[in-house]
């Protein structure tokens, strides 16, 4: 089944062997990684720790970031911490205590989850280090207000990546008009009709 995805950015989904009937419209997490090389070098750092959340999406990103560090060189990675997929209390405690080990590397790159990003900027507040850290986050953090409500001290000056978009003229439009009448070449647009109206046709 052909499959098109708009927020799948795990680098392994450009295999054309093995996703043969895959395709996105969003770049690979690859793509986000040189940007986040590039910006990392334009700020002038040289020593940083990267951050990710357990699973493809966190490991693979901080895994092309630093193979893009290796390619454009002058890059030193402090540490690479791993947030487990299901944190223990006190781990995120844990977390700010590791990146303090390496305390100059101030730069700390994340690959992390929405949950984990608000997480670990509760534990700098709490561990009286906000505006210590200076945060470059991928695309799971953006522009998204979720993670740093409330902690906006903590996620003070943090530069985000986020894919660039754009609209789509008369798609919304589009979208919102299609109903059972006018969309029936859709097979399962009656499944997602009764989902999303609670009925049944």
């Amino acid at each position: 089944i052909p499959q098109i995805s708009y927020a799948s950015t795990a680098p392994e989904l450009s295999d054309p062997g093995r996703y043969e009937f895959f395709s996105r419209v969003v770049p690979p997490d690859s793509y986000q990684a040189q940007a986040m090389v590039a910006v990392v070098r334009a700020l002038g750092w040289s020593y940083v720790s990267t951050l990710a959340s357990e699973g493809n999406y966190g490991e693979s990103g901080v895994e092309a970031f630093v193979q893009s560090s290796r390619e454009a060189g002058g890059l030193c990675i402090a540490q690479s911490i791993k947030i487990p997929r299901e944190p223990k209390p006190g781990e995120f405690a844990k977390v700010i205590g590791r990146l303090m080990e390496t305390s100059t590397a101030r730069g700390v790159v994340l690959f992390a989850n929405e949950d984990d990003i608000r997480r670990v900027l509760e534990a700098a507040t709490l561990a009286n280090l906000s505006g210590h850290f200076s945060w470059v986050g991928s695309d799971s953090w953006g522009a998204k207000m979720a993670p740093v409500q409330g902690l906006e001290d903590a996620a003070h000056g943090a530069i985000t990546i986020l894919p660039k978009r754009a609209s789509v003229p008369g798609f919304d439009e589009y979208f919102t008009s299609r109903s059972l009448e006018n969309n029936r070449r859709n097979l399962w647009f009656h499944e997602f009709w009764e989902d999303d109206f609670n009925c049944r046709l």
